[in-house]
């Protein structure tokens, strides 16, 4: 056995392309000196002065904020799971007493903006804010209300992060405090958290445990629009230029009177200029006009503006009000792939959100336990007259198919149509009275067909003559 140690040394590895003839990736390429900073920082707490400026005055900055929330939540949803409908109707008006769409817009928003933000449920199930929230021992009528906040209104030096790697809010923290009234402590059971952009963990720390704003990473791209937008401002006010060139011009200027000649002179000249078009000058004096070319800016904010639309992932469509460029093109493609990112967000940031509060509410509400409060968010893209009635004829064709295969019941089929609102006129009596007809049995059936069969037939023989023929009688 050897009795050398083997010696380890930290070698720093460099992985890139060298050329020392183009001096590419030497220290002579001036390409080599760039790195990503993150000096602005906007959503580090303290930071929010910037952050409010640009939602306050600039539009740019407000609808990349505002548009996403705003479609996520124009539609909502409908409640789809076999419940009947006076329950739907009692959901929907405590979710309209709660405003609970415009919260969540709200929170969405504030999300969005600020980084985090939540949504305090006053419930009342015994407990104290503080303490863990037991949805089991929600109060009749114990939801109260709700109520949007945002990130600066949590006090960030009292943030404390559950550290058990087992608990599912591991790395959270595990009370809010706020920083204004009492100051009240409160449990983050009790409240529903919205993040806008996610950050590692270390970053997460750093940041106070709170999010991103999503206005970081396009802080430079809305940057140079606005760059651009306000320099082809400015150049409208220099479209033209008069150019007048005066003889000894440095001599009237080192005096007063001088200065006051010149200026009256020109003042009347310009006067002069715009009343009639004419301009007299002296044989000494020359007069010039320049005019600036604007050639080239509507493809300059073109491009600058694709980029913020790459960067927010709202198409120029929406988010620029601009029509679809290229051969044949309506945007309709583009907004389509954007409602199906906006579905995509409605499931992965709303769902589990509304999943929660949908238990606390049924509590609050008094309804069953095993209550089926599945739901579906509501299509953004709104259909033609002929897309509806041929997505109508699709879904009768497949009612039928089911309906003679014995899968769905006539009563099913009126629900859907009642709650697609396919047909406004169908009661809540009408599927009572095909449900009933639905449970009795067939022998039953037919032994109501034959009692009134019997019925009918005692009924026209008390109206024939005893003991003749109908047809005798008749004659």
């Amino acid at each position: 056995m050897s009795k050398y140690k083997a010696e380890i040394t930290d070698t720093t590895l460099q992985d890139s392309m060298e050329n020392f003839v183009a001096q590419l990736g030497t220290e002579q390429d001036k390409r080599s000196h760039s790195k990503f900073t993150n000096n602005k920082r906007l959503s580090m707490t303290g930071n929010e002065e910037e952050i409010n400026a640009m939602y306050r005055t600039d539009w740019l900055s407000a609808k990349v904020v505002d548009i996403v929330p705003d479609d996520m939540t124009r539609e909502w949803r409908s409640f789809t799971g076999d419940i009947d409908p006076e329950t739907i109707k009692v959901l929907a008006e405590e979710e309209e007493r709660l405003d609970l769409r415009g919260s969540f817009n709200l929170a969405d928003k504030w999300a969005r903006l600020y980084g985090t933000s939540f949504i305090v449920m006053a419930v009342d199930d015994g407990n104290t804010p503080d303490m863990p929230l037991d949805i089991n021992k929600v109060k009749l009528g114990g939801l109260r209300h709700v109520k949007v906040i945002d990130r600066t209104q949590i006090n960030r030096g009292d943030v404390t992060p559950n550290t058990d790697v087992m608990s599912r809010n591991f790395g959270m923290p595990e009370f809010y405090r706020m920083t204004e009234g009492a100051s009240q402590k409160i449990h983050h059971t009790r409240v529903i958290r919205f993040d806008a952009v996610p950050l590692p963990y270390r970053e997460f720390q750093r940041n106070n445990y709170f999010s991103d704003s999503v206005l970081d990473r396009m802080y430079e791209s809305i940057t140079n629009f606005n760059t651009v937008s306000q320099a082809a401002a400015t150049m409208v006010y220099e479209t033209n230029v008069d150019i007048m060139k005066v003889k000894n011009l440095m001599q009237y200027l080192q005096t007063a009177e001088g200065t006051a000649t010149l200026t009256k002179r020109f003042t009347l000249a310009g006067m002069q200029k715009s009343i009639n078009n004419m301009l007299i000058l002296d044989t000494e004096e020359d007069f010039e006009k320049k005019s600036n070319s604007f050639s080239g800016l509507p493809e300059l904010l073109d491009r600058y503006g694709s980029a913020v639309t790459g960067a927010s992932d709202i198409p120029a469509t929406r988010l620029l009000g601009s029509s679809a460029s290229g051969l044949n093109a309506t945007g309709e493609g583009d907004l389509k792939n954007y409602y199906d990112m906006i579905k995509s967000k409605q499931i992965t940031k709303y769902k589990s959100k509304l999943d929660l509060f949908d238990n606390i509410m049924a509590k609050s509400l008094g309804l069953k336990d095993d209550l089926d409060l599945a739901y579906t968010f509501n299509p953004l893209f709104q259909m033609t007259l002929k897309e509806i009635a041929d997505t109508n004829y699709i879904d009768a064709q497949r009612d039928d198919i089911y309906l003679n295969h014995g899968v769905i019941t006539e009563a099913t089929v009126g629900k859907e149509l009642k709650q697609k609102q396919t047909y406004t006129n169908i009661t809540d009596e009408h599927i009572e009275d095909l449900e009933e007809f639905e449970n009795v049995e067939p022998d039953d059936l037919e032994h109501e067909l034959r009692e009134e069969e019997g019925e009918q037939e005692e009924e026209e023989g008390e109206k024939t003559p005893s003991g003749k023929n109908p047809e005798e009688s008749g004659g």
